[in-house]
């Protein structure tokens, strides 16, 4: 029999035993954003393939991971910003 990570998709079960494991700390997070990423609706058909395309492959291209880099810098002061009180009037 051939195990399941050698195969194309993972159980439910297979994948709530690995989010289980000390180190599937990455895994987590990793689902935790792609599960706000498709509620949000500004994450499109063609974002969808192109991370389908980069999460099938043995690595990422190192340009893809700097840009990536800078861009969740802006997203997380984007978030902070968002998150941040709204400036009291006649405050000083």
């Amino acid at each position: 029999m051939t195990p399941s990570f050698y195969r194309n998709s993972l159980s439910v079960p297979e994948i709530l035993l690995m989010l289980r494991a000390p180190g599937a700390g990455w895994l987590a997070t990793l689902l935790t954003a792609l599960d706000e990423a498709q509620h949000d609706p500004d994450f499109d058909p063609r974002q969808r393939a192109a991370l389908a395309q980069l999460a099938s492959g043995q690595g990422l291209p190192s340009a893809v991971i700097e840009a990536a880099r800078r861009r969740t810098a802006a997203f997380e002061l984007e978030l902070e910003m968002a998150a941040a009180p709204a400036p009291q009037a006649g405050a000083a």
